[in-house]
């Protein structure tokens, strides 16, 4: 079966998608970097243990998890500006779960 060509709907939805994985993945890796080559330069300790170990086991791993909400609020907002192209699907010969779709995910009995 031939793959039929991406509508120009589709295109535009994957292109923000990818815009915003990279953007958030910069950030994600400016951090990482930011915690491993500039705080250690501090020379700060806390109890005895550095301030690079704080900041990599909380602040981090507080930020990974604002990135992740981020990223879903992101994806909220584009897949109802492109609904359509996220709800058809590409409804092509061969699609043997489009009844499925239409159900919400449930499946024939």
């Amino acid at each position: 079966m031939k793959n039929p060509q991406p509508t120009p709907l589709e295109t535009e939805y994957w292109r923000q998608v990818k815009r915003i994985t990279w953007r958030l993945l910069v950030v994600w890796i400016a951090l990482i970097l930011s915690v491993v080559l500039f705080i250690p330069r501090l020379g700060i300790t806390v109890y005895g243990v550095p301030l690079t170990y704080w900041v990599i086991s909380s602040v981090l791993l507080l930020s990974f998890f604002g990135l992740v909400a981020c990223y879903a609020w992101r994806m909220d907002r584009l897949e109802s500006r492109f609904k359509r192209a996220v709800e058809n699907n590409r409804k092509h010969p061969g699609d043997t779960n489009e009844k499925q779709h239409r159900r919400g995910g449930k499946t024939p009995h």
